[in-house]
């Protein structure tokens, strides 16, 4: 998927994608919040989710920038035990991420307008209990 962030002043939004596995088994705190090495609003950049029995890998235009490794024989939970859905919001964060809620988003700047195209799922079907080790990688 091709994702373009809110243009102009956009203090105190986020746009994000999610893939529902990483919570796994009723675990979650894995957010993480990355700084971009470009300006993610001035055009379109390729979202990838990469899920397989061994890693979950995210990439920006095809560099990885996190991986989530199957550990599970170490005693850590893995997304292995339910389908991945994948979901994309835009949403108002000036109460935390703006310096700790110090700055407001300006509401006239508004509208804030993310922009998606070219969404692509390829994918094993999720038939109940079918794990997805039996999913070809």
């Amino acid at each position: 998927m091709q994702i373009k962030f809110v243009t102009g002043n956009s203090t105190g939004t986020v746009t994000a994608y999610y893939a529902n596995t990483v919570p796994t088994q009723g675990n979650g705190n894995r957010e993480q919040q990355f700084c971009a090495w470009f300006d993610p609003t001035a055009d379109f950049h390729n979202s990838t989710v990469h899920w397989n029995p061994i890693e979950v890998v995210w990439y920006v235009d095809s560099l990885p920038i996190r991986v989530f490794r199957n550990y599970q024989n170490e005693g850590f939970p893995y997304p292995n035990q339910q389908g991945m859905r994948v979901y994309s919001s835009l949403w108002n964060t000036d109460n935390w991420v703006t310096r700790g809620g110090l700055v407001k988003i300006d509401w006239n700047s508004a509208p804030f307008i993310a922009r998606y195209r070219h969404f692509r799922a390829r994918a094993c079907k999720w038939n109940g209990p079918v794990r997805i080790s039996q999913c070809p990688t």
